[in-house]
C-alpha cells in the first residue's frame, strides 16, 4: 500500500476516534465544567487575561486552552462541541506527530502500529474528549519530545525553535510542568548518550532557547500578575504546583506504583500482554539511538509523577506517545516465535479471559449501581471485545501473531467508537444537570448554597451566586418573588428553615456520592 493512502488512513482513523460524538455528551465532570465556563466567560467578556469561574477568580491553570475553547465558540457556538473541538484536533495531530517521527526514524510498519497503539486506547481518546488542559499539554510536551531529537540529530534551528516555542506553549497552558517534562528528557538522555558536552549545549542554546518559550508565556503572566495585583501568582505557583506536588490533595492519593499502572494497564490497554516485554526490548536496543530517546522520556514523565503526592491518571498522559512509540516499533518486529515462548502464552491467556470477562463485569457494575442499574442493557456493547477475546484464543493455538495483533487493535476500536455514540451517551443522560434543569424556569433567578455543582453555571450560561450562610441567602431571595436555590440534600434540613423555601426536585451526582437538590420559593 502506498505511503500517502496509509497516511490517510491512519488520519481518519484518528479523526473517527478523538471527534467521536464530541457533541453528544454533556460537559458534566467538575473539571471541565469549570474550565469551559471559564472559556465562556473569556468569550463573553472579552477579557482575556484574567479567568473567572461563576465571579471567582480561576487560578488552577494558565489560558491557553481558554483561548482555543473561545475559538471553538466562536466557530461552533457554546456548546460542548465548541468546547471541545480543538481538544479534539491536537488529538489528532499527536497521532500524526508520533506517525511522522516513527516513520523517519525507523519504518512503515513500526509507524502505523504506533499509531494504532494511540488510536486504540480508551483512556488516551477519553482525554482528548475533555475541555480541559491536559489534551494542549500532551500536544505541547510530544512536540517539544519531537522537536528536540530532531534539532538534536540534523542541527536543524526551526526545531530547536519549535522545541522551546512548545515548551513556551506548554507554560502557557500548564506551567512549569512544560519545561520539566522535555528539560529532564533532554538532560538524561545527554548523560545517556555520554554528550553532555559543553559543544553540545552550546549548540542547543538552552539559555537562548528558554528566552524564546519565556517570551511565549511571560507577557500573561506579567499582566494577569498586575491586574490581580498577584493573588492568581501566588494562588497558582503555590498551591496548584508546590502544593499539589508536595501534598495530595483532593483526595487523589497513592502509592507510586499506582502511577504505572495508569500508563502501563489503563492507557495502553489495548496492548497490555506486550507493553511489558516492549520496554524490556527498548532497555536491550538502547544503542538505537531514537529507542533510548524516547524510553527516557517515557521514564521521565512516569517517575516524575510517580514522585508527586497528588496521583492522578490523567497526569501520565503525556507519556502514552513516546510509550507507543516502544510498543508500535515492538510489535512491528516480533514473529510467531514469541507464541512459542511459555510466558507470553500464559500472559495472553489470562488477558483473553478479561475480554471474555468484560461484559459480565459491566453488567455487574452497573447492576451495583442503584440510579445506572436500568442501564445494564449497555454491557451486550462489550460483546467485541468478548468475540476478540474468542479469536485470541484461535490465533493463539494456529501461532499466529500477525492477524492476533490486528484482531486486537479492530476490537478496541470497535469498542471505542460504541462507547462514545452508543454506551456512555445513555449513562450521561442521568447525570442531573440534564435531569434537573428542564424542570426550572430559567428566566427565574438561580442561586446556590454551599456546594455548587459547576455543570450547572455553563448549563445555565451565567453566574450562580453561592452563599455559605443562610442570612446572606435570604437576603438575596428578597431580590425576586421567586425562584430556585441549588445545593445537595445534605443541606436540606437547614435551607427548610428559610420560610417559603420547599423542596422541588433532586438528583443524585454521577458516579459520586452527593446528591443535587433544588429548593425554590414563589409562585
Amino acid at each position: 500500500m502506498k505511503l500517502n493512502i496509509i497516511f490517510a488512513c491512519i488520519v481518519a482513523l484518528a479523526i473517527a476516534v478523538m471527534y467521536a460524538n464530541i457533541g453528544g455528551l454533556d460537559i458534566y465532570a467538575l473539571d471541565e465544567a469549570k474550565n469551559a465556563e471559564a472559556a465562556r466567560h473569556m468569550f463573553t467578556t472579552g477579557d482575556y487575561v484574567v479567568p473567572y469561574y461563576n465571579g471567582e477568580l480561576r487560578t488552577d491553570k494558565p489560558p491557553l486552552h481558554y483561548y482555543f475553547m473561545a475559538a471553538g465558540y466562536s466557530l461552533f457556538g457554546v456548546n460542548p462541541f465548541g468546547a471541545r473541538f480543538f481538544s479534539s484536533f491536537f488529538g489528532v495531530l499527536t497521532v500524526i506527530l508520533t506517525f511522522l517521527f516513527v516513520l523517519k526514524h525507523f519504518h512503515t510498519r513500526a509507524a502505523i502500529w504506533s499509531a494504532l497503539v494511540l488510536i486504540t486506547s480508551l483512556h488516551f481518546n477519553l482525554q482528548f474528549h475533555m475541555s480541559v488542559p491536559d489534551p494542549y499539554l500532551i500536544f505541547f510536551t510530544t512536540w517539544a519530545f519531537i522537536s528536540f531529537y530532531e534539532a538534536y540529530k540534523t542541527h536543524n534551528r526551526w526545531q530547536l525553535f519549535f522545541f522551546y516555542f512548545a515548551i513556551g506553549c506548554g507554560i502557557l497552558t500548564k506551567g512549569p510542568i512544560a519545561i520539566a517534562l522535555p528539560g529532564l528528557t533532554a538532560l538524561f538522555f545527554l548523560l545517556f548518550n555520554k554528550d553532555f558536552k559543553w559543544k553540545t549545549i552550546w549548540r542547543l542554546q538552552p539559555v537562548g532557547g528558554l528566552l524564546i518559550s519565556f517570551m511565549v508565556a511571560f507577557p500573561w503572566y506579567r499582566e494577569v500578575h498586575r491586574q490581580t495585583n498577584g493573588a492568581w501568582t501566588e494562588e497558582f505557583f503555590l498551591k496548584h504546583n508546590l502544593s499539589r506536588y508536595s501534598e495530595a490533595m483532593e483526595g487523589h492519593e497513592g502509592i507510586f506504583l499506582i502511577t504505572f499502572a495508569y500508563v502501563f494497564l489503563l492507557g495502553m490497554l489495548t496492548f497490555t500482554p506486550f507493553v511489558f516485554q516492549s520496554v524490556k526490548h527498548a532497555i536491550k536496543q538502547r544503542k538505537e539511538e531514537p529507542l533510548l530517546y524516547v524510553l527516557i522520556a517515557t521514564l521521565v514523565v512516569v517517575v516524575f509523577f510517580a514522585s508527586s503526592s497528588t496521583k492522578l491518571p490523567n497526569y501520565t498522559v503525556p507519556a502514552y506517545p513516546a510509550l507507543a512509540v516502544i510498543l508500535g516499533v515492538y510489535l512491528s518486529r516480533i514473529d510467531e516465535q514469541w507464541l512459542k515462548n511459555t510466558w507470553n502464552k500464559v500472559g495472553h491467556l489470562m488477558y483473553t479471559i478479561v475480554l471474555l470477562a468484560f461484559p459480565v463485569g459491566i453488567y455487574v457494575g452497573l447492576q451495583a449501581d442503584d440510579s445506572l442499574g436500568h442501564l445494564s442493557y449497555l454491557a451486550w456493547y462489550f460483546i467485541p471485545l468478548s468475540l476478540l477475546g474468542v479469536l485470541n484464543v484461535v490465533w493463539l493455538i494456529q501461532k499466529r501473531i500477525y492477524p492476533l495483533l490486528v484482531s486486537n487493535a479492530a476490537g478496541w476500536l470497535i469498542t471505542i467508537l460504541l462507547f462514545f455514540h452508543l454506551i456512555f451517551p445513555p449513562v450521561d443522560a442521568e447525570n442531573p444537570v440534564r435531569k434537573l434543569l428542564p424542570q426550572i424556569d430559567e428566566t427565574q433567578m438561580v442561586l446556590s448554597y454551599q456546594r455548587l455543582n459547576p455543570a450547572f453555571v455553563f448549563a445555565l450560561e451565567r453566574e450562580i451566586t453561592r452563599f455559605d450562610n443562610l442570612d446572606g441567602l435570604k437576603e438575596q431571595m428578597k431580590q425576586s418573588p421567586s425562584g430556585y436555590v441549588i445545593s445537595r440534600t445534605e443541606f436540606r434540613d437547614e435551607l427548610e428553615q428559610i420560610e417559603g423555601l420547599v423542596y422541588h426536585s433532586e438528583a443524585r451526582d454521577l458516579f459520586e456520592n452527593p446528591t443535587t437538590l433544588i429548593m425554590r420559593w414563589g409562585p
